[in-house]
């Protein structure tokens, strides 16, 4: 009667030792979350989440743009004076 009349709820499984009182999730060591607090922790981690997989895609591409290959044109100082051609 006391879990639905004053939301006292035990948790078991993973959750066990915390506890729902009232509005609050209250930790094993007696830390109060309310649902605003556990809403923004959650909306934080998403978001740092997604931070690191935007910085994880701009270092790939970073990287794969630095890996192209290369042409390199050697050009004696004599050819071009004699042809009158330009490497371009």
């Amino acid at each position: 009667m006391n879990q639905h009349a004053h939301n006292h709820v035990e948790l078991t499984g993973p959750w066990s030792g915390w506890k729902l009182r009232g509005r609050d999730l209250v930790s094993p060591t007696g830390l109060r979350l309310s649902p605003e607090r556990v809403a923004g922790l959650a909306w934080r981690e998403h978001n740092e989440a997604w931070l690191e997989s935007k910085k994880a895609r701009a270092a790939a591409a970073a990287k794969a743009r630095g890996q192209q290959p290369v042409k390199v044109v050697v050009i004696t100082l004599a050819d071009y004076r004699q042809n009158g051609i330009a490497a371009g």
